[in-house]
């Protein structure tokens, strides 16, 4: 039985281990699946556009030839080596040729030429293609989550340290408050940061990044619809909100996105809000937060605390939390939840 957890499945996606011929990649995360799953290709085939060693089998590919998955994990490179064959999705149809080849696999009855790939969207444990994987001896499940914060420092520092790049202290919480929770997403962002600066080799000196040079290269992620909705609702503008949460909905932003930034920004409140209770002025209460208020916004986040004594937070945060245990549960209508706590939100700000 095989289903990696935590560390070990960053590590088994940077390092192939060759007892493994059937991997199947699966999670919320879709951006973190494909990297992982691009990672342990390109391990065996350097070039996944080669034809003779690259082949991507789609739903319908296996609803016409279940066994043609077997067949093409079995076929020899006509240019000699191993092969890569991926797969996405968990229909029945996948499920039901996944089976066959993990058989055929545990029986032995056949000597593997490639190594199978299966990308998948989110698995209940019940899920009867995660329960496949994870219950063969020659196969192995990677569940991929959503970053946390501690995923996304490590990302961006090892992206940094191959450029040769270094970042300070705010710039490095600036980076993080502001990228979400999709890795695809967050390696986009950071690599357009890299391209911003220019890695050492092009600048031809060290120089560390800083949060200026995070809002200048990143003003877009600043000013998402998940930003506008973050504002609008600490600002108590319901009107403006509703209109912004139906274009979010309409540009398939991510409600748990939406639902962290709230949780930020609420809780970055709160901090400021408790030390000016303890004798801080609130300008120096701002300056201490990590990352610190930007400049540009600092007039908007003085005219949030007016509105938000740290009773009314301490109901906001309650409120949160409530709405992120229920999104948690199985079947919980999320994008309802989040826009009814938005909303709910701004009308306490008012």
């Amino acid at each position: 039985m095989t289903a990696l957890k935590g560390k070990d499945v960053a590590a088994f996606a940077k390092k192939r281990d060759p007892r493994f011929s059937a991997i199947l990649i699966y999670g919320p995360d879709g951006g973190s699946v494909r990297e992982r799953s691009d990672n342990l290709a390109t391990q065996v085939v350097a070039d996944l556009q080669d034809p003779f060693n690259f082949i991507e089998l789609t739903e319908g590919d296996l609803k016409h030839e279940p066994a043609r998955l077997v067949d093409e994990a079995a076929a020899l490179s006509f240019a000699g080596g191993e092969r890569v064959v991926r797969v996405r999705g968990s229909t029945e149809a996948v499920t039901a040729s996944a089976k066959l080849l993990l058989n055929a696999l545990e029986a032995e009855t056949f000597k593997p030429n490639a190594l199978t790939i299966i990308e998948a969207g989110d698995l209940r444990k019940s899920a009867g293609l995660r329960k496949l994987f994870e219950g063969a001896r020659k196969a192995a499940a990677l569940p991929c989550y959503e970053d946390g914060a501690g995923d996304i420092r490590t990302m961006i520092s090892d992206a940094l340290a191959a450029e040769q790049l270094t970042i300070t202290n705010d710039a490095m919480e600036t980076l993080v408050a502001s990228l979400g929770t999709d890795r695809g997403v967050s390696r986009s962002e950071i690599n357009k940061l890299i391209l911003f600066k220019g890695p050492k080799d092009v600048n031809g000196q060290e120089t560390a990044i800083s949060a200026g040079d995070v809002h200048a290269c990143l003003t877009d992620a600043f000013q998402d619809a998940t930003t506008e909705i973050t504002r609008l609702t600490a600002a108590g503008q319901t009107r403006s909100l509703s209109v912004a949460l139906n274009r979010a909905s309409e540009a398939g932003t991510s409600p748990i996105t939406i639902l962290i930034f709230l949780q930020r920004q609420f809780t970055r409140l709160y901090t400021v809000q408790s030390a000016v209770a303890g004798g801080m002025a609130a300008d120096a209460a701002m300056k201490k937060l990590r990352p610190p208020v930007f400049y540009g916004e600092q007039r908007a986040f003085q005219t949030q605390l007016g509105k938000w004594p740290v009773a009314k937070l301490e109901r906001a945060i309650s409120h949160l939390m409530e709405t992120e245990h229920q999104a948690k549960q199985s079947g919980a209508p999320i994008q309802e939840l989040i826009e009814r706590l938005a909303l709910r939100l701004a009308t306490m700000a008012k």
